[in-house]
């Protein structure tokens, strides 16, 4: 048994292929080898400077090769926990699916300054901030928890004067640091779930990749901008060293976001769906199934599934707070696709009817042209596609117009 620093398993780990870039190493943005380093230093230049807690100057001009250059941890080899200086982890009400992955989850601010809260797109962050999203894969998902997991992959994004960059680092072999890796690469992992074996071929996605689910274009704003951290996912309670706390009420008393309503009960809020939920569902009523489905397709689909998103010329918008009786037709209900060929398939959603839905078929696609979402995961998510069933199947039966 070989475990890394902080005590996780590698048990899981096959083997790792990495497609290396052949840029964006760490060069950073200055090469100043005249000061005399106090201890050796991976890098040069901005990104090879010592001492301090978090390199907001590296943050701010550089991309690094080693995720350890940006000093956002107490512990360099443990990105899930004891972050420096501003940092506050964060979590969501109902996760993004990942091949099983747990993900550890923390947003940096430069010291003094705040986000601005919005009611329905991701908060408005400053300039030098970094959100911080480690992937690790379980031995075995009923055992969760960093001692129990083997790291894979950390992705930054950091909010420059230029926008936004993501940047995908994947952790080496001995977990004693993560590198970057713009052309993304496979990590050849293995999990247990619900007692059986599955061997994954992981996928971190290229800097391109990362752009396909955060862009974000309104007319006025068009770039790449953070996914999770909105209100709606925010909006539940967290364990942290003080005691458990809502997420917003406690970034509001630590003075890194304004604007938060003054009651959390109006907050329109995805209500949380975990795998172990799917076992629920046959006692769930169609109001609690559609609150559910939304809230899934709100944080797996709708990034992209949006005006303002990638996929904004399909017509299935399926953003949580967009009303499904007034616009059943962007939910998918006997709407023809527009950018897939369907196959034998004719309609988004055929309500009452899962197996001849194309939303639901994509989802239990591992096809590629097929699959849906395209990229984030490598193995059909059982439990949301028993969740997407259920909900398609409650819908009151409506029989499309003729293809």
């Amino acid at each position: 048994m070989i475990f890394n620093k902080t005590g996780r398993s590698a048990l899981g780990v096959l083997g790792c292929t990495l497609l290396l870039a052949a840029c964006g190493g760490g060069g950073g943005s200055g090469d100043d080898d005249t000061a005399e380093p106090t201890s050796p230093s991976k890098e040069s230049g901005v990104c090879g400077e010592l001492g301090g807690a978090i390199n907001q100057a590296a943050l701010n001009t550089a991309d690094c090769k080693y995720l350890s250059s940006y000093r956002l941890f107490a512990d360099a080899e443990d990105p899930t926990a004891n972050p420096n200086a501003t940092g506050i982890p964060y979590d969501l009400t109902t996760p993004l699916f990942t091949d099983y992955s747990s993900k550890y989850r923390f947003v940096f601010m430069p010291e003094g300054s705040q986000a601005t809260y919005s009611a329905n797109e991701a908060f408005e962050f400053p300039v030098g901030t970094v959100i911080s999203k480690t992937f690790s894969i379980p031995a075995d998902t009923a055992f969760r928890g960093p001692e129990n997991e083997t790291l894979v992959e950390t992705r930054l994004l950091i909010h420059r004067e230029s926008g936004w960059v993501a940047l995908p680092y994947i952790w080496n072999d001995d977990f004693t640091d993560a590198e970057l890796q713009v052309a993304g690469g496979t990590v050849n992992v293995s999990t247990v779930h619900n007692g059986s074996q599955i061997d994954l071929a992981y996928q971190v996605p290229d800097k391109n990749q990362c752009k396909q689910c955060h862009q974000y274009n309104d007319g006025a704003t068009n770039g790449i901008v953070p996914i999770g951290p909105k209100a709606r996912l925010l909006n539940r309670n967290l364990d942290y060293t003080s005691g458990a706390e809502n997420q917003l009420a406690h970034w509001q008393q630590a003075g890194i976001l304004k604007g938060v309503p003054a009651d959390l009960n109006t907050i329109d809020t995805i209500p949380a769906y975990n795998d172990i939920d799917a076992t629920l569902l046959a006692g769930k009523s169609d109001t609690e199934l559609m609150a559910l489905a939304k809230g899934y397709m709100d944080v797996n689909c709708a990034h992209c599934h949006r005006p303002e998103g990638g996929a904004s010329n399909t017509g299935l918008h399926l953003e949580y707070w967009r009303d499904y009786a007034s616009e059943p037709t962007k939910h998918g209900v006997c709407k023809k696709p527009v950018a897939y060929g369907g196959g034998s398939l004719s309609y988004d959603v055929v309500p009452g009817d899962a197996a001849t839905s194309i939303l639901h078929f994509r989802m239990a696609s591992n096809e590629p042209g097929d699959k849906m979402p395209e990229i984030g995961r490598t193995i059909v998510h059982d439990e949301g596609l028993a969740l997407i069933e259920a909900w398609i199947n409650s819908l009151d039966s409506l029989s499309c117009p003729a293809p």
